[in-house]
């Protein structure tokens, strides 16, 4: 690891040690609620089943219809 990666590491984990019990709960829950936003956002994958395998669309066709 670098050494600039070491410190953030350090200034993180300080700043976790630092919170209050209620102040992680409402990180972790805003954490876990961005997560789920990501998730949701992303494309329902197409796809063709072919002699009994789930073939995908590539990404180009998924675009363009």
């Amino acid at each position: 690891m670098s050494p600039e990666l070491i410190i953030l590491l350090e200034q993180s984990k300080a700043k976790l040690a630092a919170m209050t019990p209620e102040e992680k709960e409402a990180m972790y829950k805003a954490q876990r609620e961005s997560y789920v936003r990501a998730e949701m956002s992303w494309p329902k994958p197409k796809f063709k089943w072919v002699n009994g395998v789930k073939v995908y669309a590539s990404y180009e066709d998924y675009l363009n219809g």
